[in-house]
């Protein structure tokens, strides 16, 4: 697809030099990861993504009343049931998550603190036409309510971005604020609700995380801007040093909790020991505010964003308008479980192969099953229980926009690949709080980030090097 010239004439003019100002700039912000324990700076795109405005703002509009509908459908038990029972004897992961939701859901006096980050492509008919960034709309590929990565990382590609427009093409408009510290007010004003001044903000992260910066950003704001205190360990660290006293809360170094912050446990193989899902039951009883709270852990597997397209489902908690404009923004999706209504999701990737991808339950990236290896996955699933465990999402298609990459490795210069079409995916990061008494108090969009990689791979993984960090920049 061809954008503009000005555009163009930045694409190829870029040199070395423009490379290494690149990882000058991210060095110098803390735009990095931690690559086997050693920094390097985020691989990430010359230029913005040009975005619809007109789509994007719809977009946000719709983030309200999706966030709404996620807190109220994870209060309804039955709907939470129906959901995840039929998949339990298939998913272990599920069938543990379930059995915490019903020892917990019933706590009546639990702050909520939602810190997602719910993903979109847009969807055009013509992914190469002239005019693709306006003959479409952006449709959900995933709610991550659990771990949404990449707040601050992505907040150093908008700033790195909003420079280089200002020098190379003054005039174009970025959307919306830096997600960071709306993100960051959203978890104070919960945290004030905790009313325990001396609490601290604890993450539970991964062994040898490669996202050090990114949380670093989220611990640096909340001091500077709030004065609440952070701190950082393994969930087995926590197992070993967590104390749960007598009035249910949890000290660990001779701190209590106020806020647990999963960066960790998304997935079956964290829980390596039944003590593991002892202590996550724990958390999830004490008075501490728990990102995500069990709730929230569990319509964050796939199966609702299925569930939620059934009829009547979204209309249940939200009010007419605000379901159609829910609505607007989902993608289709159709259960895969044994019988007559599976059989015919499946023959629809038989037939069309192309138009589908089957996506697993399962949170991180790297799952999904495209093309033959779906036709022969399914093939092999045929009427087996198994298959539930999947759901059928129609594969969408979004513009293919030219761009270069800056690339980086730990103690290496810069490297600028040539120009290459790129396709994008749009996260938007939200923050939701209510209080004991289930008053919303916060629920709004913090801001966009934009993961880029190259058109010919299905999957574009940041952690993998595939996927670079991006932001937007409005096309009209």
């Amino acid at each position: 697809m061809k954008l503009d010239e000005e555009r163009d004439r930045v694409l190829n003019s870029a040199d070395q030099n423009t490379a290494d100002q690149y990882q000058r700039f991210l060095c110098n912000r803390g735009g990095c990861f931690l690559t086997n324990g050693v920094p390097r700076a985020i691989n990430v795109t010359l230029l913005p993504t040009p975005v619809s405005r007109q789509a994007y703002n719809h977009l946000v509009t719709a983030q309200e009343p999706l966030n709404k509908l996620i807190e109220l459908s994870s209060r309804d038990v039955e709907f939470v049931k129906r959901t995840i029972e039929p998949c339990t004897k298939v998913d272990y992961l599920a069938k543990r998550l379930l059995e915490i939701y019903l020892q917990c859901v019933s706590d009546e006096d639990q702050i909520t603190l939602g810190m997602y980050r719910h993903d979109y492509m847009f969807h055009c008919p013509d992914p190469s036409g002239e005019d693709a960034i306006h003959n479409g709309a952006f449709k959900m590929v995933e709610a991550n309510l659990m771990s949404a990565a990449l707040l601050g990382t992505g907040t150093h590609a908008m700033e790195l971005h909003n420079q280089v427009l200002a020098r190379e093409l003054p005039g174009r408009e970025q959307p919306y604020e830096k997600s960071l510290r709306p993100m960051v007010r959203g978890v104070a004003t919960a945290w004030g609700c905790y009313e325990r001044p001396d609490s601290v903000f604890l993450f539970l992260v991964a062994p040898d995380d490669f996202n050090w910066f990114d949380q670093q950003k989220i611990i640096d704001t909340l001091w500077d801007e709030h004065g609440i205190m952070s701190m950082k360990m393994t969930y087995e660290e926590f197992m070993e040093e967590g104390e749960l006293t007598s009035d249910n809360r949890y000290y660990v170094r001779g701190k209590e909790v106020g806020v647990f912050y999963f960066r960790s446990m998304w997935n079956e193989d964290h829980y390596k020991t039944e003590r593991h899902w002892e202590t996550r039951l724990r958390i999830e009883k004490c008075r501490a505010i728990v990102v995500p709270n069990i709730r929230h852990q569990c319509i964050n597997l796939k199966y609702f964003q299925q569930a939620y397209l059934q009829q009547g489902v979204v209309e249940k908690y939200l009010s007419e308008e605000e379901s159609k404009l829910v609505r607007s923004v989902f993608a289709e999706l159709h259960q895969l479980s044994p019988g007559k209504e599976g059989d015919r999701a499946a023959q629809l990737a038989f037939d069309n192969p192309k138009g589908w991808v089957l996506k697993p339950s399962r949170e991180g990236g790297g799952n999904n099953i495209w093309d033959e290896d779906m036709v022969k996955k399914l093939t092999e699933l045929h009427d087996s229980a198994e298959r539930e465990a999947y759901v059928l999402m129609q594969r969408l298609t979004p513009p293919l926009v030219p761009n270069r990459a800056v690339k980086h490795e730990p103690n290496e210069r810069a490297k600028l690949t040539e120009i290459f079409d790129t396709t994008g995916e749009l996260g938007l990061f939200c923050v939701f709080v209510a209080d004991s008494k289930k008053q919303i108090l916060v629920n709004e969009v913090a801001g966009p980030l934009i993961r880029t990689k190259p058109a010919a791979n299905n999957e574009g993984g940041i952690a993998i090097g595939i996927g670079v960090m991006d932001s937007a920049v409005f096309a009209d």
